[in-house]
């Protein structure tokens, strides 16, 4: 068994281990990374976790460092900058007349590489869009389809509870919602559209709600 390290992504409600090495990390650290993307920085949710040593394909990459005052600088002229392509990536996607819908631009963190968000009903023929998104961002552009849960991760926003919604909160995972959580939960008929959230989807937090019940169920026996 080793320790590892949880990193989320801004664009991921997905946690990655990593091996901090010779590194001391806290919880709420941001740190710089190595990923399949390339040179990233992301938020440590959670520390000293046991993990088997991975024999197979991949083991846990060590990171490179803890993210010093001059790291988190870079990284946030990093995310202005991709904002400001928000406003290139909608003119274009009007232009062309493809049904997409934005949702944010991420550069990465050595900035030769820009990251466009969107959500789609259907498949998108977006070749011509790349070709002018590049010539107008002057990077390599990747475009990435998310869906719904996705997208109120990575925007935010407030629940009926008045709470931040739960994805971009604290959740780790996406888990799987159905009725019959809201129906065990509420003990009456529900109407679906007081259990949907800002996604359109089932709310995140009847799953997590559910495994609080399993929890304290257990304990109680």
């Amino acid at each position: 068994m080793i320790k590892v390290i949880g990193v989320r992504f801004n664009s991921s409600l997905k946690v990655y281990d990593f091996k901090p090495g010779r590194h001391k990390v806290d919880i709420d650290d941001y740190v710089v990374v190595e990923t399949a993307q390339g040179i990233e920085i992301g938020h440590v949710v959670y520390i000293d976790k046991e993990a088997s040593s991975k024999s197979t394909d991949e083991p846990y990459k060590e990171i490179i460092r803890v993210a010093d005052d001059k790291d988190l600088s870079r990284w946030e002229k990093m995310k202005e900058e991709g904002y400001q392509y928000l406003a290139v990536f909608r003119e274009k996607i009007t232009d062309l007349g493809l049904e997409m819908k934005p949702i944010t631009v991420e550069l990465s963190f050595e900035g030769d590489k820009a990251i466009f968000y969107f959500t789609a009903e259907n498949r998108v023929d977006f070749r011509e869009l790349i070709k002018t998104l590049s010539r107008n961002v002057k990077k390599q552009v990747v475009m990435r389809q998310i869906g719904p849960r996705d997208e109120a991760k990575m925007l935010g926003g407030f629940g009926t509870c008045g709470q931040q919604v739960c994805c971009n909160r604290f959740l780790m995972s996406a888990g799987s919602v159905s009725m019959d959580m809201a129906r065990e939960q509420y003990e009456t008929n529900v109407n679906a559209n007081k259990v949907t959230g800002l996604c359109g989807r089932l709310m995140c937090c009847l799953a997590f709600e559910e495994n609080q019940k399993k929890t304290t169920e257990k304990g109680q026996k």
